[in-house]
């Protein structure tokens, strides 16, 4: 009888307990749904176990979002997920303070020590060390490298038999982009050669996308992020993941401590003669900061494994899904695109050098990119870490510490609230509309100083995010996908006989396809006129 009692006893406490470490979770869900939002915990969390897959859980939350008033927090233990997917939501969220870190579920990403993964103090403070290695000088300096490997891509494609003809297959394509974008990085984030663009016979690019294929298996299942955990549910996948994450570490460390002894060689020689050194890019920002001991060369490895990683994988998916959007419309656009490249090129048609003049005249080229990266969104959902309790804009609801934030951008930007009926449909024009619209309405309140009128939300469309902790590599994407695209343009012309309605969509950390094997591109020399 007395163990009974103490049992029950126990149990009471403990349901105390942890209700009381749930109750600003409760008022959380009671501040944005009521007492819906209560009664549909038990539904809510039969979902996410279900459906707890990178291969799946994109599909789910876009079937199964609109059932269901959004913001939307779920009870997680003694957390709260809270789902986003307004503008405005967005905005309050990339810009609060309290909001600045990356989840617990991230730390499944296996280059996770650099600034990508940072937190707090320790992100601020490296942000402001790399982004010298970002401003606009050092990013224009690229255009050569932009160029040159621009170059041996158009010649992949058209000498390897299998990146042209009438049967292309989307993973060749995407191989060999992903090879030329990683050999582009190396060259700009490390000053370092690799000729992938030709070869690569390590399979360096193939090993960084299936490390984030688990990575994003570890981020939905976190528990795998326990090694011994991972190691005894899926020890095939552990033995993976180790083998490719050490092949990578290997890659990174060989060439960050070769170019250092050469760094240090050139200092001493440079410091002799009296040299100031001017131009500094990635990978010699962070020897300067190793010099002055603010970093270790380990963390310079951590961040340069970062840096490469983030610039290739998001850049070469870009490019990707703006060649599918290309191919798969039926419409202009392929011809509006290479009459508005041919008012800006030498001769009409010479695009081996393509300078960031000529990217500024191309405004339906913007467009065209923009309308890819808001259809297809290359990083369909975002997370966050509550640092502290806090006040979600216009609502009552606060925000509790701990809280997971999911930023569904892919769904955000093909929702008919913020972009119109069609906004499932591939319109480059609504870009050029929005812009002539925006810049009628300038001319019109300069001229009467009157209120401007009701616009798109400036969140409503996110490529590379925003806010406090927005991609500090933005630019430099921009221009490596208009260079890739204009070089390409001019020498081919792309075609699919696939429906963009037919994609079936995998969250990858980045955006991937689960029927990328059906996909094909007609892929033929573009006839000079």
């Amino acid at each position: 009888m007395h163990l009974y009692v103490a049992l029950w006893v126990c149990g009471t406490l403990l349901t105390l307990l942890l209700g009381w470490q749930q109750r600003k979770c409760w008022r959380l869900i009671w501040q944005l749904n009521g007492w819906r939002g209560v009664a549909q915990q038990p539904l809510l969390w039969l979902l996410l176990c279900i459906n707890l897959h990178p291969d799946s859980i994109l599909d789910k939350v876009t079937r199964l979002r609109v059932l269901f008033k959004r913001p939307l927090a779920i009870l997680i233990g003694t957390r709260a997920l809270l789902y986003i997917d307004d503008p405005a939501g967005m905005e309050c969220i990339l810009n609060a303070a309290e909001c600045l870190d990356k989840t617990f579920m991230q730390e499944g990403f296996f280059a996770r020590k650099g600034l990508l993964h940072a937190r707090g103090q320790k992100w601020k403070l490296r942000r402001k060390q790399l982004n010298p290695a970002f401003n606009h000088n050092i990013v224009i300096s690229f255009f050569d490298v932009f160029n040159s490997v621009g170059n041996q891509l158009v010649e992949q494609f058209a000498t390897q038999s299998q990146l042209h003809g009438d049967a292309v297959k989307f993973k060749d394509a995407e191989d060999m982009l992903s090879r030329a974008v990683l050999e582009v990085s190396c060259l700009t984030i490390m000053g370092t050669p690799t000729n992938f663009t030709q070869a690569d016979d390590a399979h360096i690019a193939t090993t960084y996308k299936r490390l984030l294929e688990i990575s994003a298996i570890k981020t939905v299942k976190p528990w795998l992020q326990i090694d011994l955990l991972h190691r005894l549910l899926e020890p095939q996948l552990y033995a993976e993941a180790e083998a490719c994450n050490q092949l990578l570490v290997d890659f990174v460390a060989q060439i960050v401590q070769r170019k250092h002894r050469n760094w240090q060689l050139r200092n001493a020689i440079d410091d002799a003669e009296d040299v100031t050194w001017q131009r500094r890019i990635f990978i010699e920002q962070m020897f300067q900061l190793a010099a002055n001991g603010e970093l270790t060369l380990q963390d310079i490895e951590d961040e340069a494994q970062s840096m490469v990683l983030v610039s290739f994988e998001t850049v070469s998916n870009s490019i990707m899904i703006a060649l599918l959007c290309l191919a798969t419309h039926k419409g202009d656009c392929q011809e509006r695109l290479r009459a508005e490249i041919a008012t800006v090129l030498p001769h009409g048609n010479d695009a081996s050098y393509v300078g960031v003049e000529q990217l500024q005249q191309l405004r339906y080229l913007d467009a065209f990119v923009n309308e890819a990266l808001r259809l297809l969104a290359t990083v369909p959902m975002n997370l966050r870490h509550v640092s502290r309790d806090f006040q979600l804009a216009e609502r009552e609801a606060i925000v509790p510490q701990n809280t997971i934030i999911v930023l569904d951008t892919f769904n955000m930007q093909r929702d008919a609230a913020w972009w119109g009926d069609r906004a499932k449909q591939f319109e480059p024009q609504r870009f050029l509309q929005h812009q002539l619209a925006l810049d009628q309405e300038q001319e019109q309140h300069e001229q009467t100083d009157s209120p401007h009128s009701q616009r798109r939300h400036s969140y409503s469309f996110l490529p590379f995010s925003k806010g406090l902790r927005t991609c500090i590599g933005r630019r430099y994407s921009f221009f490596i996908m208009k260079v890739f695209l204009v070089k390409l343009l001019n020498s081919f012309e792309f075609h699919s006989d696939l429906q963009l309605d037919q994609l079936q969509f995998v969250e990858g950390i980045s955006l991937k396809f689960r029927n990328a094997d059906d996909i094909l591109f007609q892929i033929q020399p573009h006839k000079q006129t």
